[in-house]
């Protein structure tokens, strides 16, 4: 399966929409949301291409250590986002369901990783909010650490805050 990461473009965002509606039936992120996105920070955005088609995607941002308990307080990801902050921040990683459980995932996380430690090299940390059912299964295996819990992350399921120090 000859792969192919790079950074998005806006004519990607239509894919990308797919896989976030696939994955993300309930609260999906809009075309405009993921648009200002990936102008706010294009250099953490990537997406993983198999033979030309998008399978997978990884969006981030760059701040300063936040102190939060539910989505809804850091949401508008662009009013934190700033590229001296010292903290990558993944806002979602999503594989297409027809190719997931065969690394997609923690290759977009890996690649992520070495390119940001290359571009901005005073970022000491990566940090997410995952889902309990991805914790043990896909974030420790990819070297991320439980820093604490958050019961009202979303008002369907609690969440748990990750993160990975270089």
């Amino acid at each position: 399966m000859p792969l192919d990461i790079c950074v998005a473009a806006h004519e990607n965002i239509p894919d990308i929409l797919h896989i976030e509606q696939s994955i993300e039936r309930d609260y999906p992120a809009s075309r405009q949301t993921l648009l200002n996105r990936l102008e706010m920070f294009a250099d953490g955005f990537l997406i993983v291409k198999n033979d030309h088609q998008l399978i997978g995607y990884i969006e981030s941002c760059i701040w300063f250590e936040q102190s939060f308990s539910r989505y809804q307080e850091i949401c508008q990801f662009s009013d934190y986002h700033h590229p001296d902050g010292t903290i990558l921040f993944v806002i979602f990683i999503g594989v297409d369901e027809r190719f997931q459980k065969r690394g997609i995932g923690s290759l977009l996380i890996s690649a992520l990783k070495s390119r940001i430690k290359q571009q901005y090299p005073h970022i000491q940390k990566i940090q997410l909010v995952s889902k309990e059912q991805y914790v043990n299964t896909f974030y420790r295996k990819n070297g991320l650490q439980i820093i604490k819990r958050l019961p009202e992350y979303m008002p369907e399921y609690a969440g748990i805050l990750m993160a990975y120090q270089y």
